[in-house]
């Protein structure tokens, strides 16, 4: 894959080490705590995911299941990096949409309306898991095509 293909073929973009452990631990914190949730029926966890991931989306270097595996997982020896030369960005930017979906989500909860509430966070779930499992992540397929048509650069 080409510099240009990693980017978006945007120029001036460069791509980066980038290490897509970080990203699989962060799809697991995400599809477990929202199924434990799910399964107990308590929002509470969708609330906390949503927080976490917005503190992530909006200050990368406070990304908390992020730095689990930084400063825990990897330096133990329980996972290693898997670093590839990409941008960022498209990840920041698919957290960014769960983060969008959560909230509906929460705001659902609040409403009294559990089964829309409960749907919008098991969307996010099952991207999540198609992500963590297939690496199909369709929040960046969404900025790439964003990109693409010159709606972000």
């Amino acid at each position: 894959m080409t510099t240009q293909q990693i980017t978006g073929g945007q120029p001036g973009r460069t791509a980066r080490p980038f290490d897509r452990t970080t990203v699989r631990v962060n799809q697991a914190f995400i599809v477990g705590l929202l199924a434990i949730g799910f399964t107990l029926n308590q929002p509470l966890f969708v609330a906390m995911v949503a927080a976490v991931m917005l503190l992530g989306t909006v200050f990368p270097q406070a990304a908390l299941f992020q730095r689990i595996y930084k400063d825990i997982l990897r330096p133990v020896g329980l996972l290693r990096p898997d670093v590839r030369n990409e941008d960022a960005a498209p990840h920041r930017f698919a957290q960014g949409m769960g983060v969008g979906v959560l909230i509906l989500a929460i705001i659902a909860f609040l409403a009294g309306a559990w089964t829309v509430g409960w749907a919008l966070a098991v969307v996010v779930m099952v991207l999540a898991a198609v992500n963590l499992g297939f690496g199909f992540c369709a929040g960046c397929f969404v900025y790439f095509q964003l990109q693409r048509f010159g709606v972000i650069s």
